[in-house]
């Protein structure tokens, strides 16, 4: 009797792992390959109009910015993927306009990718362009005067830094502003 179920454990632990390994695959390698668009940046087109905005690569000063914002750590509590949940479309919408969920062709050019899960700070998909430079001034100054309750430490260093503060906003402002979704179409920074 003891044989059957030792037998019965090893013939599960082998399923297991065997279905593990078809969904890893099914989910990671196969979409890539049958959907060739991931791979492409994201491009906006109007059949009248033809390509109106596209992502385009980093500039040095954005790719500054991005450094910036890796080396500081702010990835751990923001996220950057508008998921398809309504209260995600809605939070990182624009006056009154619900916010396109992110798209694989979004993040072509970031390496690494800085998706983030803990979503401690607010997401920062589609933050480009809502706030102005003397708004990320004060709020990396001390994020309690503008945001109050905020568990966002200050960021000082940055703030009085012009060459990182103006590379920090420049990437923050490139963020989400590739996809023509907002009412007044500034898309283009």
């Amino acid at each position: 009797m003891l044989s059957k179920t030792d037998a019965s454990a090893a013939a599960f632990a082998v399923a297991a792992v065997v279905f593990f390994l078809i969904g890893g695959l099914l989910t990671t390698v196969v979409p890539p390959l049958v959907d060739k668009t991931w791979g492409k940046p994201f491009e906006n087109s109007d059949p009248s109009k033809g390509p109106i905005g596209k992502l385009e690569p980093y500039t040095d000063l954005e790719r500054k910015g991005r450094d910036i914002y890796v080396r500081e750590g702010c990835w751990y509590c923001h996220t950057q993927q508008t998921r398809t949940l309504l209260a995600d479309t809605k939070r990182s919408g624009w006056r009154g306009v619900d916010a396109p969920i992110s798209t694989p062709d979004e993040f072509v050019y970031d390496s690494p990718h800085m998706f983030g899960t803990k979503r401690t700070g607010p997401d920062l998909s589609r933050v480009g362009g809502k706030y102005d430079a003397q708004w990320h001034k004060t709020h990396f100054r001390n994020p309690r005067d503008l945001v109050p309750g905020s568990i966002m430490p200050p960021f000082p260093w940055i703030a009085e830094n012009p060459e990182e503060f103006d590379a920090m906003v420049a990437y923050l402002q490139k963020l989400g502003r590739a996809k023509d979704w907002r009412p007044d179409h500034d898309y283009e920074h």
